[in-house]
């Protein structure tokens, strides 16, 4: 039976390829051919064996006289194994949607991309606004924070001037000895004198002075510079220009400051502690002196 249905597909399906680039009446004639030789040689075979050759003819006649399609029909039972190959090589193409798949991330990634840079300008524009706040607060703040020089708290230091100076009877002017102060940074010295003018070096680098060469005077500055302007050359000068110098005072205030200033208001705004007068005496000599001699041994 194998053996016939051999022959039956052989005879539907023709011969390879080569057969199939030929018309139908082309491969009919081919079958009948192919039918001729199988006769012949089944004339050598028993008379069973003819009937069933007989049969299969028969049966391979009307597949050849039936329309292909009909034939496909009847014959996909029985060459179900032999179509089976070709089926399971029709998914290949089916497999073709997969790449349809890889576009569609593309499209889905390009929006992505283009709604990122529309968030960045908004966010940047955000933080522009506190920046603006920011920097004028502090300039708000600042404002207020200078304040006028002052008297401060701590009005200590220590003074050393003399309470008294000893000068000729018949001098107008005199100079003082040398002062000293310590313990403050920023000083104010604030004198007045019954004389004509009480005189010291003006201009000096780092310190600022009013009423050089009047009766009362203003210096100020750090106090190291203001010491050194009172006793520079020869320390400050007293003059009196109607009488002798001899009976004349100098009343001298020291203020510790917050800023240097030489304002007439903060001189009596220190401690009444760090004020001193000094006093102008004559020396205990006059014309009636006697000259005694001296015995030389």
């Amino acid at each position: 039976m194998d053996f016939w249905l051999a022959l039956i597909r052989e005879g539907y399906q023709g011969t390879p390829s080569s057969i199939s680039i030929y018309s139908v009446n082309t491969r009919s004639k081919i079958t009948i051919f192919r039918i001729l030789i199988t006769l012949a040689n089944m004339a050598r075979t028993p008379e069973s064996t003819m009937k069933k050759a007989i049969i299969a003819l028969t049966v391979l006649c009307v597949f050849i006289v039936t329309p292909r399609s009909l034939a496909e029909d009847l014959l996909s039972p029985i060459l179900g194994t032999v179509d089976a190959p070709a089926e399971t090589a029709s998914p290949a193409p089916t497999e073709s949607p997969a790449p349809t798949e890889s576009p569609t991330p593309e499209p889905t990634a390009s929006p992505t991309i283009e709604a990122s840079p529309t968030p960045a300008p908004s966010g940047s524009a955000s933080p522009e606004a506190p920046v603006v706040a920011t920097t004028d607060s502090p300039t708000a703040m600042a404002s207020p924070t200078p304040l006028p020089p002052h008297a401060i708290a701590d009005q200590f230091m220590r003074i050393a001037v003399p309470a008294s100076v000893s000068t000729d009877p018949r001098a107008h002017s005199v100079f003082l000895p040398r002062l000293h102060v310590s313990g403050v940074e920023t000083l104010l010295v604030c004198g007045y004198s019954n004389a004509s003018s009480v005189s010291f070096t003006s201009g000096f680098p780092g310190i600022e002075s009013a009423g050089s060469g009047s009766p009362f005077f203003r210096i100020s500055g750090p106090a190291h510079l203001v010491m050194a302007a009172l006793n520079s050359d020869m320390g400050a000068r007293i003059t009196s220009t109607s009488k002798a110098i001899p009976g004349s005072v100098l009343s001298l205030s020291f203020v510790a400051l917050s800023k240097p200033s030489i304002s007439t208001n903060l001189c009596n705004d220190g401690s009444a502690s760090n004020n001193r007068t000094v006093s102008f005496r004559a020396l205990n000599m006059d014309l009636n002196m006697i000259k005694d001699g001296v015995r030389l041994k």
